[in-house]
């Protein structure tokens, strides 16, 4: 697998500094748990993690 480079897919972050530009590729991974509930309704869970640090876990309230 080859490192990821500038203009790849993926998540930025840009600043406007002084009227140049930067920006940085972020790594944001994501997860979805899709699932039929008891009652017969699709759920989701979602999980974003930032960095390799959970940012957030969303469960559906039934």
């Amino acid at each position: 697998m080859r490192p990821s480079l500038h203009g790849d897919d993926g998540a930025y972050v840009t600043v406007l500094d002084g009227g140049r530009t930067y920006a940085t590729r972020v790594p944001i991974h994501q997860e979805f748990h899709l699932y039929i509930d008891d009652e017969g309704v699709a759920r989701t869970d979602h999980v974003l993690r930032l960095w390799g640090a959970t940012a957030v876990r969303r469960r559906p309230v039934n």
